[in-house]
């Protein structure tokens, strides 16, 4: 077990010092920084919330599906407008893209299968970030 905990220390020490990491904290610097921005995140979590709310309470089509699809997107472009916004959700994702393979990776060596799905990085189509 010794090794196992030395190994788990070695790993946060190499994540702490990915360039990602770096980038992510760089960036949310800048994002606390940015009233601009975060009233734009602020604002699309609103509307993704209304809409998500919205389409929970109403029979759901392929053609609703696809119109919540649409407005969505319509909502990530609206903020990804935002300069520091964007950089801010990008380098949030990588930073997750990058937990996510080494959380695959463990998964793989402990279960003997590699994990299904992961975060593409397109947050029109998620939202569950944030």
């Amino acid at each position: 077990m010794e090794e196992i905990i030395k190994k788990a220390h070695e790993l946060g020490e190499l994540l702490a010092k990915s360039e990602e990491l770096l980038q992510y904290q760089e960036m949310e610097l800048a994002f606390g920084t940015d009233e601009e921005a975060q009233a734009a995140v602020s604002d699309y979590e609103k509307k993704s919330m209304a809409l998500s709310e919205e389409m929970r309470s109403s029979a759901m089509t392929p053609e609703s599906l696809e119109t919540f699809r649409n407005r969505m997107n319509e909502l990530m472009t609206e903020l990804t407008k935002n300069k520091t916004a964007r950089a801010y959700l990008e380098a949030k994702s990588g930073f997750n893209r990058l937990i996510g393979q080494v959380n695959e990776i463990l998964a793989f060596h402990i279960r003997g299968e590699e994990a299904g799905g992961s975060c593409s990085g397109n947050c029109g189509s998620c939202g569950g970030c944030h």
